[in-house]
């Protein structure tokens, strides 16, 4: 392969993914590691055994696999940066020193000689250095390290985008704007789960509700919730890692949630008054049920 062809062949190959930014904010977020971009990028490439290749051999039989292997170093090094970026949008750090276009240094070797490949730069930037900033609370800011440990690669866009405004919203000390997002995130989490759980269950009671474009919320919750309970359920729920105390405990923090959020409703309320100590809990309880939901849903 020409060494120009392998530099289209790796730079086609760079892909930046929502798990692989993800993992890198948690890294940053337990290491509380700070200073240079590209050093801390390449020490989290180090503690996960990912080389990045200097010299390829393009003329060797695995050409093909050694370029994709340093293809995926470089999209790990890319979802690094991106990383950065997020978390100092959100709060979680501040970036400092001037941002600079980069692509991956690597040459080629053959039995005729050797040279650079050459890679055009990524579209995004790369930052300098950065620092952590302290929180005044431990809320998360990021929906990324919010959503640790629910299965994101799977989970709605439309509720993580929910999660996202919520904690957007919480960031600015608005509390009921956060916590009607929130609500409407765990609505979606319990109807995708509901709709799939009624596939999977065969359940036509329960796949009537779901598609019942004027059911209430309340009735696919409890319908949803009743589903589990029945014994037909236990392999699905064992399959998914979850129990029914896990659906109850789901159910109790959806119910506190939606009746916060009903004070939106002015026959429910006579304020739209939420504090933050109120909305913090809520928040805090919804990774665990989300993940559980998702995890039902995905097992269907």
């Amino acid at each position: 392969m020409s060494p120009q062809d392998a530099g289209k062949f790796i730079h086609a190959r760079i892909v930046m993914t929502r798990d692989d930014i993800a993992r890198a904010k948690a890294w940053i977020l337990e290491t509380r590691a700070a200073g240079q971009a590209d050093s801390q990028a390449s020490r989290w490439l180090k503690e996960q055994r990912i080389d990045e290749p200097r010299e390829i051999a393009t003329n060797a039989a695995n050409c093909d696999e050694l370029l994709a292997n340093a293809a995926r170093a470089y999209s790990l090094r890319a979802s690094f940066y991106q990383a950065v970026w997020e978390m100092s949008v959100s709060g979680h750090l501040i970036v400092t020193g001037d941002a600079e276009l980069w692509a991956p240094q690597v040459t080629y070797r053959t039995s005729h000689g050797a040279g650079g490949i050459e890679i055009p730069k990524a579209p995004n930037p790369k930052p300098a250095t950065y620092l952590h900033l302290k929180s005044p609370d431990d809320t998360p800011r990021d929906p990324d390290v919010f959503l640790k440990g629910v299965n994101c690669s799977t989970l709605h866009s439309g509720i993580r985008e929910a999660i996202e405004q919520a904690l957007g919203c919480f960031r600015r000390g608005l509390y009921m704007p956060a916590t009607a997002m929130l609500a409407a995130g765990a609505e979606a989490a319990w109807t995708e789960c509901g709709t799939e759980v009624a596939r999977h269950l065969s359940n036509s009671k329960l796949d009537a509700i779901m598609t019942d474009s004027y059911a209430s919320i309340s009735k696919k919750v409890a319908e949803t919730r009743k589903a589990l309970e029945h014994g037909d359920a236990k392999t699905l729920l064992k399959t998914a890692g979850r129990t029914s105390a896990n659906i109850d405990e789901a159910h109790v923090w959806t119910t506190v949630l939606r009746d916060r959020r009903n004070a939106l409703h002015w026959g429910k309320a006579k304020s739209f008054v939420a504090d933050h100590s109120e909305t913090a809990s809520l928040l805090m309880g919804a990774p665990l049920h989300l993940a559980t939901l998702e995890a039902i849903r995905a097992a269907c």
